[in-house]
């Protein structure tokens, strides 16, 4: 018995390597073992219509380009990542071949690169002119304002194109997905809701300093086009740097390279498309020595479940540490100091405080032409470090972002710092001039050093933001203050949510005018940018509206407005055709308006001051009868003030 288990083990020993050997001898085929590999990580770029040079979707395809498949792949050079994989979490978007599927596709190649018997797999599916696997079209597709003519040959800057918003509220997009019209002629791009900038209008206007003229960009009064302003003029200069060292990004909603353009957040994290705000292109052409046309069309998917919370963009930077040393800007409009010329490994560190709990999806590293590597660090409160990402050699023409698999938790009183690195060396095959110092602006012969994220603060959520139940007042009306704060709204709602008024928060404080309360009223607060900070309301209890009454010629009535949101009335009797006008005295308010009105409410004449005394123009009585002098304070303003009527 005991040698005959022997010979059945030898017997299968001797089966399994023959059966090892046999398979050894049979190389990998595109049906059976390729083709998977490629439909997984490759051809969402690889297939006809997209960015990448060659389809590898059928054999046909992939056949003529298989020694080069072998030498990208086994150099890990393709399919592009970048993340070191010692550190960090896992990211969504990692698109690497395991080791395992590299020894195939070189196994495949070193062994003819057959096709294989039967058929491969069926090849994935996409939404007609997207790159997305989701199972759907978009839910909203908006173009570019105007097609671009991109020349055939030479150097264009980045610049920005501006479209209205076309939507009359806010969108809450669960993913998003730019597209550019001339895939090959796009070095990047990206699209987000922002404000004009100060004093401008859409209009008509160089594309850049020296371009051609385009449509939509950003006007002056005067007809000068906001791109079209020179880099040594001092707005545009230190405009440059706002843009190259901004913390915040209003709603950036994507980001485009190719490979990339694609951004999905997970169930209840939300990007915003704020109505207020209009949509800004801004694009990086590569000529392609013949000239084409390009017409971006941004894909939004609206959320399909509840939203919760709203996903801002935020570059790490409040501090830097430059070169071991700590900057310090001395003023809002301070040179950020630029790269020395020829400066081989130039630090730079930046630093953000993590004030209120939040929760982190994806890290974005921008740089330009002489970055060398990016890395991503959190300290926890407990002095605990994580590394969140390290990119440890960084490429202009693979500017990728990093998604988390699991979106990372930074309590409130931890810190998050970007460290980079750039060569200003001849030794940088990229560098332009290495014998010059290097400015900080968006123009990629200029650097930038963004560390951006992607993340949403806890306590914020979608729908509720902050909301108080108002107390019952003693009076029947209320008025808000509204303290000065990062942009957003605030909503008087009725029990039933529906908006009683309503106002806006700013860098200056606002007030809402008086309405009439009602039992379960509440007061909500919005956010309406990536800046986050604190807002304080003050509620007024409104008593009546103070009444006097005066003749005309004869002595000044005294009119004193106790609450904010309370008015003044004069009343005095006149005759058709009487000359009077309305003094003021004794005005101790920070800002008045004085209406004559008459019994109908027409207004006869009006005046808006804060000056001591002031007196409205002269006016010519219609009719005989009663007429008013309303006195209403602008804002919160309150105070003291005298009210006479004479005859001219």
């Amino acid at each position: 018995m005991l040698a005959a288990m022997r010979s059945c083990a030898l017997t299968l020993i001797v089966v399994a390597v023959t059966a090892a050997d046999s398979s050894a001898q049979s190389p990998p085929t595109f049906n059976q073992d390729v083709a998977r590999i490629l439909y997984e990580k490759c051809v969402s770029c690889h297939r006809p219509g997209e960015v990448a040079p060659m389809s590898l979707v059928a054999y046909e395809d992939a056949r003529p380009w298989v020694r080069a498949i072998r030498t990208r792949v086994a150099a890990r050079e393709m399919p592009p990542w970048f993340a070191d994989p010692r550190f960090g979490r896992p990211f969504i978007n990692d698109p690497r071949l395991t080791d395992a599927e590299i020894q195939i596709v070189v196994a495949w190649v070193d062994g003819g690169a057959p096709r294989g018997s039967g058929g491969p797999p069926a090849p994935p599916s996409f939404v007609s002119g997207w790159r997305t696997f989701k199972n759907r079209p978009p839910d909203a597709i908006v173009e570019m304002p105007a097609a671009f003519d991109v020349p055939a040959n030479g150097a264009l800057p980045v610049f920005t194109l501006w479209s209205p918003n076309p939507f009359k509220e806010d969108k809450f997009i669960e993913a998003v997905e730019l597209r550019p019209g001339a895939v090959d002629a796009v070095h990047h791009s990206d699209v987000t809701a922002r404000t004009l900038p100060a004093g401008t209008t859409l209009g008509r206007g160089a594309a850049w300093p020296g371009g051609p003229e385009v449509d939509f960009v950003p006007v002056y009064a005067d007809g000068t086009s906001y791109n079209g302003l020179t880099a040594d003029e001092a707005a545009r200069r230190a405009a440059l740097r706002a843009e190259a060292f901004r913390t915040t990004d209003d709603y950036r909603l994507l980001f485009y390279v190719p490979g990339g353009g694609f951004q999905q957040f997970p169930a209840g994290a939300v990007k915003r498309v704020s109505a207020q705000n209009a949509l800004a292109w801004g694009v990086h052409y590569t000529p392609t020595g013949k000239p084409t046309k390009d017409q971006h069309r941004l894909g939004l998917w609206y959320a399909q479940t509840p939203p919760a919370h709203e996903v801002i963009t935020k570059r790490i930077g409040e501090a830097h540490i430059i070169e071991g040393k700590e900057f310090v800007a001395q003023s809002a409009d301070a040179e950020f100091p630029a790269i020395p010329p020829h400066a081989g490994d130039w630090r730079i560190t930046a630093i953000t405080p993590i004030q209120d709990d939040v929760t982190l999806y994806a890290l974005w590293p921008h740089m330009h032409l002489r970055g060398k590597d990016m890395t991503f660090i959190a300290t926890y409160p407990d002095g605990r470090e994580e590394i969140l990402l390290h990119v440890p050699k960084y490429d202009f023409q693979w500017q990728l972002q990093y998604q988390l698999v699991e979106p990372v938790h930074l309590p409130a009183g931890s810190t998050i710092k970007a460290i980079g690195h750039y060569d200003n060396s001849s030794g940088n095959k990229n560098n332009p001039r290495p014998s010059a110092p290097v400015s900080w602006s968006e123009q990629s012969w200029d650097e930038m050093f963004n560390g951006w994220m992607e993340l949403s603060v806890d306590k914020d959520v979608i729908g509720r933001g902050s909301v108080y139940t108002l107390a019952t007042p003693k009076n029947d009306r209320v008025s808000l203050g509204i303290g000065a704060g990062p942009p957003g709204r605030v909503f008087v709602r009725d029990v039933d949510g529906s908006v009683r008024t309503s106002g806006t928060i700013g860098p200056s404080p606002s007030f809402i005018e008086p309405w009439t309360f009602a039992r379960g009223q509440t007061i909500q607060t919005e956010r309406l940018s990536a800046d986050i900070g604190e807002v304080t309301v003050t509620l007024f209890d409104v008593p009546p509206d103070v009444a006097g009454s005066a003749t005309v010629g004869g002595p000044a009535v005294q009119v004193a407005i106790e609450q904010p949101g309370q008015n003044g009335a004069v009343t005095f009797t006149g005759r058709q055709g009487q000359q009077v006008t309305v003094h003021i005295s004794g005005n101790s308010t920070k800002g008045v308006t004085i209406q004559m009105l008459t019994e109908d409410n027409q207004t006869l004449a009006s005046m808006t001051s804060s000056a001591l005394s002031f007196a409205l123009p002269a006016v010519t009585l219609p009719a005989s009868g009663s007429y008013r002098v309303v006195v209403d304070p602008r804002g919160p303003n309150i105070g003291v003030l005298n009210v006479s009527v004479a005859e001219k």
